[in-house]
């Protein structure tokens, strides 16, 4: 149970809440150089929310009830909303507490019925007051920041989304800016596809970063190092530079085609400079599977086909020799020989002539493509 005077005192106060905000509203103005540089519509709020504010602090002690601080929540948040930080509002709470306890203690020594010496008993429980209202403010300023963070996040999604689907008009009408993806803004950017579980938003690029079901999606400012950055990182396509955030649908296509020529556990972050023919491959999955059957229909119908096909790929993405391959491959070069033979053989296409390897280079990319081809 609190202190009977203490309720009196703070009931008579609230017999004139608004002198009170106004003197509490100038205390703020004048000692917090956040507020005193707001601009005056939201000066007009502040002074609103302070007589709100003295209302619900007055009449919990008025009425000595467990603070709900509703009033100092809904505050809170709003500041949050406006960009106000956490330091200065809990500044401006201490100041209007500071002018409330003044206020109290001049209330009591003007009453001569007021038993002056029991006010130091009093402050505590007022600053208990205090304490309960600065870690409710404090409590929902986080709150809010959380939620916008989450609320700017879905923003940039949304926003990232319009430019990968080529959505330039939902784009414009949503507000999109390059301020908004926290990129420069002016370009050139790049656009990166990777395996969804490579890190790419922890590699430190300035860009903004979209997980999807069977991949992920950036899109970066070129700063000339961005392939050196990603070198190593997993399987990562990457576009051509480009200028302009609407050109971005162009630039996801031909770095999704790069990304998806590249072998399974690639760690290579590939442009379609380096992976031409993987990306050519990606970009006619239907043709893939047929030159697939076709090429490599006889090899794909054995038992050893894996073996097979994981020397003739070994082969072609490293230019190493057999023996070199076998090393790596953990086998007999004799192995590594035996099975490009067998593959020449099958497929009655040479390793000697470049044309036969270009065609058996494609197949395996669409085989990659398109895992089960049926010839």
């Amino acid at each position: 149970m609190g202190d009977p005077r203490i309720a009196r005192l703070a009931a008579e106060l609230r017999e004139d809440v608004q002198g009170l905000a106004d003197r509490m509203f100038a205390a703020i103005v004048a000692e917090d150089e956040t507020y005193a540089a707001m601009p005056e519509e939201r000066l007009a709020e502040v002074r609103e929310y302070n007589r709100r504010n003295l209302d619900e602090h007055l009449l919990d002690l008025a009425e000595q009830r467990q603070v709900k601080a509703v009033v100092s929540r809904e505050t809170a948040r709003r500041r949050a909303e406006q960009g106000v930080p956490l330091g200065a509002v809990l500044h401006a709470y201490r100041i209007g507490f500071r002018v409330v306890w003044e206020s109290l203690v001049a209330r009591a020594m003007a009453d001569p019925g007021y038993p002056v010496e029991t006010l130091a008993t009093s402050m505590t429980e007022v600053w208990s007051l205090i304490d309960g209202y600065s870690v409710a403010v404090t409590d929902s300023y986080h709150e809010a920041m959380l939620e916008l963070a989450r609320q700017d996040e879905r923003e940039r999604q949304v926003l990232l989304d319009a430019l990968i689907e080529g959505r330039v008009t939902d784009w414009s009408v949503l507000g999109g800016s390059a301020h908004a993806l926290g990129l420069p803004a002016r370009g050139p950017y790049l656009c990166v596809v990777a395996d969804p579980a490579v890190p790419l938003s922890t590699i430190g690029l300035v860009g903004a970063w979209r997980l999807r079901a069977d991949d992920q999606v950036g899109i970066v400012a070129d700063s000339g190092t961005v392939r050196a950055a990603l070198a190593g990182r997993g399987r990562i396509g990457i576009s051509a530079p480009y200028e302009r955030l609407p050109q971005t649908a162009a630039a996801f296509r031909l770095a999704r085609l790069v990304w998806a020529g590249l072998p399974p556990g690639s760690k290579e972050a590939a442009t379609v400079d380096s992976r031409p023919i993987g990306a050519l491959v990606a970009a006619a999955p239907d043709l893939a599977e047929r030159v697939t059957a076709a090429v490599l229909g006889p090899v794909l119908d054995r038992s050893d086909a894996e073996a097979l096909l994981e020397v003739l790929s070994a082969w072609m993405e490293s230019g190493e020799s057999t023996s070199e391959l076998a090393r790596r491959l953990y086998c007999h070069r004799n192995t590594v020989r035996n099975r490009l033979a067998r593959v020449e053989r099958l497929t009655g296409r040479s390793l000697e002539r470049p044309g036969d390897v270009a065609a058996l280079y494609a197949a395996l990319i669409g085989h990659r493509l398109v895992p089960s081809p049926k010839p």
